[in-house]
């Protein structure tokens, strides 16, 4: 296209390069290949993502890419210098003076260029606008929809991979078409499994994402990986144990001075003993219980700034079989029990998202839980090792269990949607065992029990 450019700006058609390294890599382009008008640098891959664009290893590595660098460099063509996002693939759009579209290209791997004559066509002035096709559901997405009320009536059919593989029929292919630019992300227990994928799926729509996590090297490992997927430069850490409040406060004055779009409440642990945290409390409450309630504590006025905020507890389908428990959250009577504990917990995630729900009534920052079914993760391997030996080959992919997370947390079909216990991109009930529904009573007193225990462990410190 360079040896046109000069021909198109002389008939008044303005001509944008837009490139993803910085300033200086921009100029050194621009005298390298004489290169005249606007020349614009988006290192944080706004427009690309705006163009829908794609980018990924596989879609570089295409077998064509060979063919393509062959024809380039007999055209006099070399490749120089890389920066900004390497796995990044470019594309040429035309706009009429009105904004409308006459012509779109996405490359599908590197090399994959624009054919000039068609991009001469659309630069006519009589060039029809066209419109953008929409991914269309799966055709067999209703009888998904229909099917799903029956086939889930088991966890046998529904929480592992071919449940999710059903469900997935059932997805709008355009709910996660957005662009989280600007958007600040919190996930807790980000270093792997679940947390890990919902921050990559998180960075690479566009957002900011600060992962919380307790181990430092493992939390800058997984920023590292994370910044070499997506491209993105805003990707950080945050130190935090989850199980101590001190901590907890730390993180949360510190991450509260700006606004917070996204808080994802995904740090968990399974304990095969009883352990007290630094505060006394029992481990796997004060991780999943305590911590989780006093971070949205300290981080409500960030999260009602930002608008728009969404808060994201991700709970377990094991809760499904247990009552909330007030009269020894703490196990200090009863023979402990790592998997009850876990299970216990998790119940008290969904009760805790409900009433924050509640609590956040007359804002617009939208509270819920989920379950991710399934999923084969580090946790499950390590702490439930017969499940998973039974259950290996049927467990969903961390990115099939991220999916409602990231779904909750992005799209704007979830938006408006709050104090709802989600699986699968849909609502579902909360109770499936007879005698584990709690009273409104027992409801309150948790609520009671989490207010009080921050406050105690806050006295003195505020």
């Amino acid at each position: 296209m360079r040896d046109r450019m000069k021909t198109w700006r002389e008939r008044g058609i303005e001509v944008v390069v837009i490139g993803n390294g910085n300033a200086t890599f921009a100029r050194d382009f621009r005298e390298e290949f004489a290169l005249e008008g606007l020349l614009l640098v988006d290192p944080e891959l706004v427009a690309y993502r705006a163009a829908g664009l794609r980018r990924g290893r596989v879609e570089i590595a295409s077998p064509r890419m060979f063919g393509n660098a062959i024809r380039a460099l007999r055209t006099g063509a070399r490749q120089t210098g890389v920066q900004g996002d390497p796995w990044q693939l470019g594309g040429v759009v035309v706009l009429a003076a009105g904004g409308e579209l006459r012509f779109v290209h996405r490359s599908r791997e590197a090399g994959d260029h624009a054919d000039p004559e068609a991009i001469e066509a659309a630069l006519a002035e009589d060039a029809p606008t066209i419109e953008e096709t929409v991914r269309p559901p799966s055709p067999l997405a209703p009888a998904a929809r229909a099917l799903r009320p029956l086939l889930d009536a088991s966890p046998l059919f529904s929480f592992d991979r071919i449940g999710f593989q059903r469900h997935a029929l059932g997805f709008d292919p355009e709910d996660l078409e957005v662009d989280l630019y600007g958007r600040r992300c919190l996930v807790t227990g980000a270093s792997a499994g679940l947390g890990y994928e919902t921050a990559l799926a998180l960075a690479d729509l566009g957002g900011e994402v600060v992962l919380l996590c307790r181990d430092r090297a493992r939390g800058e490992a997984a920023v590292t990986a994370i910044r070499e997927a997506t491209g993105s430069r805003r990707v950080r850490l945050c130190e935090v144990d989850l199980a101590d409040l001190d901590s907890v406060a730390r993180a949360g004055d510190a991450l509260g001075r700006e606004p917070v779009d996204v808080l994802v409440h995904n740090a968990g642990l399974l304990p095969d003993a009883r352990i007290e945290s630094p505060q006394g409390l029992e481990l796997t409450f004060a991780t999943h219980v305590a911590g989780p309630h006093g971070l949205t504590r300290v981080l409500r006025p960030a999260l009602e700034q930002a608008g728009d905020a969404r808060v994201v507890w991700v709970s377990s389908g094991g809760m499904l079989t247990r009552r909330l428990n007030l009269e020894d959250p703490q196990w200090r009577w009863r023979d402990y029990d790592g998997v009850v504990a876990y299970a216990e917990t998790k119940r008290a995630q969904v009760v805790l998202a409900e009433l924050w729900a509640e609590a956040f009534a007359d804002t617009k920052v939208c509270v819920n839980a989920m379950h991710p079914g399934w999923a084969d993760t580090k946790g499950v391997r390590e702490s439930l090792p017969r499940f998973h030996r039974v259950t290996e080959t049927i467990l969903r992919t961390p990115a099939e269990g991220a999916d409602t997370i990231v779904w909750l947390a992005a799209s704007p079909a979830a938006a408006g949607r709050t104090g709802r216990f989600f699986f699968d991109r849909e609502p579902v009930r909360t109770h499936w065992v007879a005698g584990t529904r709690e009273s409104e009573s027992d409801r309150r007193a948790l609520w009671t029990l989490c207010e009080s225990i921050w406050e105690e462990a806050r006295g003195g410190h505020e």
